[in-house]
C-alpha cells in the first residue's frame, strides 16, 4: 500500500493585486487548503508583487505570516526580488536582512516593469553566499536569459513553474542544459509525465506544486499514481526542497488531510476505488503536439488497459487521434474500432465527425456506426462552428438512435457552449457531452446556462481546470446528475485527472454518479434497432 509522504507546495501565494481577484486572499485561506489536502508546508509569494515595490511587498507578507496562527511553521516564503533593487539605497541589505531574519533561501521573480531576468544576474551574485533558490513561472523570462544566468551563477537553482504540455519540451531542455535548474509539478497533466522526468533526469530535478484552487488534489493524484519508487516518490515530495532550501523534514505517520472520502483514499493507497468508473473522454493514437513515451496504438491501448485495471475503470470511451487530425478521417475510425476489437467491452469507440469530409463519412454512418457509442467533435482544431450546418447528419443520426456526442467546448470561440443552444433543442434524444464543462470561466457560465436549461446537456469533466469557477459551486448549480467524468487521456495522465475529481470538497455519494452511473445511463438509451 502506498503512503502520501510529506508534501511542500512549490507553487503557493496569498494576497491581492491590483489587477485580478485573489486566489487566496489571506495566508489563512492558503493554510487551510493545504490542510484540507494534506499537505503540510508551502512556498508562497504574495500577489501584490505583479504591479508594487517588491520589498514593501516582502514586508506586507512576511508581517501577514508573522501574525497568521501557523504560517510561519508552515509556510517558507518567496521573496520577491527584481532590478531595481541592486541601484535602491539599502535594497540588496534590505532584502539579505529579510532572508536571514525569517530565514529564507527562496526568492521569487516576476516579470514585469520592462525588467529581464538577465537583468538580475548581478544581483543573484551578490546573494550567492546566501544559496538562494529562485521561483518563476514559465512566462516569465526568455529561455535564453535564463540558460545565460543558470550558467554564470551555477551555485544557484532555479525552479521553473507551471510547465504544462505546450512546453514541456522546452522545460527538458532546460533540465538537459543547466543541471542548477528544476521543474515544478502543477502543471505536469501528461501522461507518465512524471515518471519522463525522473526517467530522463532523475528525480531530484523535479519539485512538488498544488497549482491553483481550480486544480484541486490534481498533481497529488499524478504523483502518488506514478510508477516510481517510494523514495523518488518522497524526494520529489519534500526532499529536494529540505535540501535546496536547508529546512527540516518533518517526519510523520499519516498526513494532516481534515477531510477525505473513501475513494480518495483508496486512490492514494493504490488502490481500486470499488466504484463503477466510466472514462468519458479518452484519446488514441500519435499526437504532433504531447511530449509522449509510445504514440504507437496498440501499445496505447495495452497501457491504457493496464491503468484502468490498476484503477478499476471498467469502461473507456475512445476517440482516435487519426480520425479526429488526420487526412483520411474515415480510416481513422476503421483504425480505432479494428485495435479495440480484442478488448470486447473494456473500450468503445466514438466516430470523429469533421464535417470537411461530411461527403465521406455520412454514407458511411449506417455501415459503420454499429460499431461505435456516438460521436465526437473537435470544432476548435478544424476551424469549423460547432453549429455548423454540415453536421446536421450527424445530429439526425445521434437523434434518431438516441446517441451521445462528446463536443470540443471552449469560451470565445467557435465552440463556445453557447452555440449549441437551438442545436440541443432541435435535437431532443441525443445526448450533449460539453467537453472541458466549456473551458474557462466564461465557457463555464454557458456550459451551466445550457445544461440547467436542457435535460439532454451534459457537463464533461476534463480539462475544466481551466476554469477558476470552483466545481462545488458547479455542482450545486447543476446536480451531480449533470456531471460525467472523463481523463483526455491518452495525452493526458489519469491520475491526475481522476486526482484532481477525487479530492473535491463533495461527499462521495456525488462522486458516484459523476465516476459511472451517469455515462452508464446514457449509454443504455442507444436504440440501434
Amino acid at each position: 500500500m502506498k503512503i502520501q509522504p510529506e508534501m511542500i507546495d512549490a507553487n503557493g501565494q496569498f494576497g491581492c493585486n491590483v489587477n485580478s481577484a485573489p486566489v487566496y486572499s489571506k495566508a489563512s485561506d492558503y493554510l487551510k487548503n493545504l490542510t484540507r489536502l494534506g499537505v503540510r508546508r508551502g512556498v508562497v509569494w504574495h500577489a501584490a508583487v505583479v504591479s508594487h515595490h517588491a520589498l514593501s511587498v516582502n514586508r506586507t507578507m512576511l508581517e501577514e505570516i508573522k501574525r497568521t496562527p501557523g504560517a510561519r511553521a508552515r509556510t517558507i516564503p518567496a521573496l520577491a526580488i527584481s532590478p531595481p533593487m541592486l541601484y535602491e539605497h539599502n535594497g540588496v541589505a534590505d532584502l539579505r536582512a529579510m532572508m536571514t531574519g525569517h530565514p529564507t533561501r527562496a526568492l521569487y521573480y516576476k516579470e514585469n516593469f520592462g525588467h529581464t531576468l538577465r537583468q538580475l544576474e548581478p544581483l543573484l551574485a551578490k546573494l550567492a553566499d546566501l544559496r538562494p533558490v529562485l521561483f518563476m513561472s514559465s512566462g516569465d523570462f526568455k529561455p535564453e536569459d535564463l540558460l545565460d544566468v543558470a550558467e554564470r551563477i551555477p551555485d544557484t537553482h532555479f525552479v521553473i513553474k507551471g510547465i504544462m504540455w505546450p512546453g514541456m519540451a522546452q522545460g527538458f531542455d532546460f533540465l538537459r542544459r543547466r543541471p542548477n535548474v528544476l521543474l515544478e509539478s502543477s502543471w505536469l497533466h501528461t501522461w507518465n509525465a512524471v515518471e519522463l522526468v525522473v526517467r530522463e533526469f532523475g528525480a531530484e530535478r523535479l519539485v512538488f506544486g498544488l497549482g491553483g484552487p481550480a486544480h484541486n488534489g490534481a498533481a497529488i493524484g499524478a504523483l502518488m499514481d506514478a510508477a516510481i519508487t517510494d523514495d523518488e516518490r518522497a524526494a520529489i515530495a519534500h526532499g529536494n526542497l529540505d535540501r535546496l532550501l536547508g529546512l527540516s523534514p518533518v517526519l510523520r505517520a499519516a498526513p494532516m488531510r481534515s477531510q477525505c472520502g473513501a475513494y480518495w483514499k483508496r486512490f492514494l493507497a493504490g488502490r481500486a476505488l470499488g466504484v463503477d468508473v466510466v472514462d468519458a473522454h479518452y484519446h488514441l493514437g500519435a499526437s504532433g503536439g504531447y511530449l509522449l513515451e509510445t504514440n504507437d496504438l496498440g501499445e496505447q491501448i495495452a497501457a491504457s488497459a493496464a491503468k484502468a485495471r490498476q484503477l478499476g475503470v471498467r469502461k473507456i470511451l475512445v476517440s482516435g487521434m487519426e480520425a479526429l487530425l488526420s487526412e483520411d478521417p474515415l480510416g481513422g475510425n476503421r483504425m480505432l474500432a479494428k485495435a479495440l476489437r480484442p478488448y470486447g467491452g473494456q473500450f468503445a469507440a466514438y466516430f470523429g465527425y469533421n464535417p470537411r469530409f461530411g461527403n465521406v463519412l455520412e454514407p458511411a454512418l449506417a455501415r459503420m456506426m454499429p460499431d461505435f457509442a456516438g460521436f465526437k467533435t473537435l470544432c476548435g482544431y478544424w476551424g469549423v462552428k460547432i453549429d455548423d450546418e454540415r453536421f446536421a447528419p450527424m445530429w439526425e443520426y445521434a437523434d434518431q438512435h438516441w446517441l451521445p456526442i462528446l463536443n470540443h467546448t471552449w469560451d470565445g470561440g467557435g465552440d463556445s457552449p453557447a452555440l449549441l443552444k437551438d442545436v440541443v433543442k432541435t435535437y431532443p434524444n441525443a445526448t450533449f457531452l460539453i467537453g472541458h464543462s466549456g473551458g474557462g470561466d466564461a465557457g463555464r457560465a454557458e456550459a451551466v446556462e445550457l445544461a440547467r436549461e436542457n435535460r439532454n446537456v451534459i457537463l464533461e469533466w476534463c480539462g475544466s481546470f481551466c476554469s477558476s469557477v470552483p466545481w462545488e459551486k458547479t455542482l450545486k448549480q447543476v446536480g451531480a446528475a449533470k456531471l460525467v467524468y472523463g481523463s483526455d487521456a491518452y495525452p493526458h495522465g489519469v491520475g491526475w485527472e481522476l486526482g484532481r475529481l477525487l479530492s473535491l470538497n463533495v461527499p462521495d455519494s456525488q462522486l458516484k454518479p459523476i465516476l459511472g452511473s451517469n455515462m452508464r445511463r446514457i449509454l443504455s438509451r442507444r436504440r440501434m434497432g
